[in-house]
């Protein structure tokens, strides 16, 4: 019974394949390749919990076989648990070192926990063990694109097509590549193979979106952002109430607007909550709680997680310019449609000295370090010293997060000022950033947040940059009160950060020395 079920399994048809074994386990409860090999068919069929429960079973009765520790790591790597997954490919390893799958496995777990290094290390293992194994070489590709080794990385993925010319992760991996090395239209060619292989393949729609975005062609790329809702890893999982608003009549109809990815997404995306107001419908805007405070105002406000109250239509935030039929030449909303409570505003204008008559600059330089482009896009605060002698100002830190360290230890002839402590929510940021001249900072929610309250900003922006700052443009038709100061080539910030200075220079001989209430943009 077992060669047969082998059969159905090795042939897809794991339905046949999961009975068969079943009927092994009812008279052999403790037939060990049984149970490794149904949970492995489960896993198969997106139940990773009952394939580590059994694997797991498998092993308390036959704990020598490789085979059962390396279908345990792959299990609970699926199910997000990495540190296990990682012990059970090296007790896979230790038993038969010679297997490059293990290797391959165990890099692939590495990779996913962020220790790219040492998942090199493993995928070439596994290379070295097996030369012909497109999977570690598109692996290898994709890991050392994280490192930043765009030209290993790009070898990678050729070889790997040319080992399995029908791989379209392997297409998709070179997509992703030729982005990041600024060959759009090669890119597009390499991602459009990918879904000639694979329709369906939902991240490289997802990654080819990214490219029509950047390149201004918002119909299709707002066509295959969507399917971004495909990708757990991008928006996770869940399950709504009521279909999906696909932009039918909303007339007296409840809406329930729900939040996925960053915080600057949602700053980006809450400007066309009013357009579904003046729709005539009911919003129900869930979001997180740094955000709760801000977005008053944008609708019945529900904490993410909490209950929410009965909808008709759902639609994620980040959705809304599909449907609406947002272009680059037509984004409806006024600025500022964020701005700070006054109460708050009025409370951080005490804190700054009346006499002193300076600049008023705030400063950003780190994103959050899990952001997929955070190697790019974050920077040192001690590049930002030549800000200092460029013109008559005082720094004011907004950095969170990890990089907010930095502010102790920022340029002396900065004199930085870090009232970050008490920023805890982004209400709080606004009322600070509404007692500010100027924010100069990288790619972060505090540049949305300033440009969705009108403030000016300068923002510095990698030589491959987020779709939505778009290409050769110093503007932003999202924020016109953002200029772009753009890398000229990769990781080249002095060059940028020196225009950024002549910038701020003449900002400062054409704001006249100001009291604070002009500055305080909740008035």
């Amino acid at each position: 019974m077992l060669g047969v079920a082998l059969e159905h399994h090795r042939a897809g048809r794991l339905a046949e394949a999961e009975k068969i074994y079943r009927q092994i386990l009812s008279a052999q409860p403790k037939h060990s390749d049984a149970l490794h090999l149904l949970g492995v068919v489960l896993g198969g069929m997106g139940q990773p919990q009952q394939a580590i429960e059994l694997i797991g079973r498998a092993i308390a009765l036959r704990p020598q076989v490789p085979d059962y520790h390396a279908n345990l790591g792959e299990f609970l790597r699926h199910a997000g648990q990495l540190e296990p997954s990682a012990v059970s490919f090296r007790h896979a390893i230790r038993m038969k070192a010679d297997e490059p799958g293990y290797h391959n496995g165990l890099g692939v777990t590495l990779a996913e926990s962020r220790q790219i290094e040492p998942a090199i290390a493993e995928f070439r293992r596994a290379i070295r063990l097996k030369g012909d194994y497109a999977d570690a070489h598109s692996n290898l590709g994709e890991a050392l694109r994280e490192a930043g080794r765009l030209d290993e990385s790009l070898a990678s993925a050729q070889t790997a097509i040319k080992l399995q010319p029908k791989m379209s992760r392997a297409y998709n991996h070179l997509g992703l590549v030729l982005y990041d090395k600024g060959q759009y239209p090669e890119a597009i060619e390499a991602y459009l193979t990918a879904l000639w292989l694979k329709p369906d393949y939902a991240r490289a729609h997802n990654n080819l979106s990214q490219v029509y975005l950047l390149l201004g062609n918002y119909q299709r790329g707002w066509s295959d952002f969507e399917w971004r809702l495909q990708v757990p890893f991008i928006v996770g999982t869940r399950r709504f109430d009521a279909p999906r608003w696909d932009g039918s009549d909303l007339a007296g109809k409840t809406i329930l607007v729900h939040p996925e990815q960053g915080f600057g997404d949602m700053i980006q995306f809450v400007r066309f909550i009013p357009e579904l107001a003046s729709r005539g419908a009911k919003v129900i805007l869930e979001t997180l709680p740094e955000l709760s405070r801000l977005f008053q105002g944008f609708g019945q406000i529900v904490i993410h997680g909490q209950p929410t109250p009965a909808y008709d239509v759902y639609c994620s935030l980040l959705s809304l310019g599909s449907v609406l039929g947002v272009s680059a030449q037509w984004i409806p909303v006024p600025i500022p449609y964020l701005k700070a409570e006054p109460r708050l505003a009025e409370q951080w204008s005490r804190r700054f000295d009346s006499g002193d008559h300076r600049l008023r600059v705030g400063l950003v330089w780190g994103g959050r370090g899990t952001h997929a482009n955070d190697r790019n896009r974050s920077i040192n605060l001690k590049q930002f010293a030549p800000l200092a002698s460029a013109a008559s100002a005082a720094f004011y830190s907004l950095q969170k997060g990890p990089a907010s360290a930095e502010a102790a230890e920022a340029p002396p002839e900065m004199q930085l000022i870090d009232w970050t402590r008490e920023l805890n929510d982004f209400a709080d940021t606004a009322a600070l950033i509404a007692n500010l001249d100027l924010l100069i900072t990288v790619d972060t929610a505090t540049a949305h947040l300033a440009g969705a309250m009108g403030k000016p900003v300068s923002l510095l922006v990698p030589l491959v940059p987020d779709w939505r700052w778009m290409l050769d443009r110093e503007d932003s038709p999202w924020y016109p009160s953002m200029r772009l100061f753009r890398q000229k080539s990769p990781g080249d910030w002095a060059e940028a950060l020196r225009r950024v200075g002549e910038e701020l220079g003449e900002f400062s001989r054409l704001t006249p020395a100001s009291s604070v209430e002009p500055r305080t943009a909740a008035k």
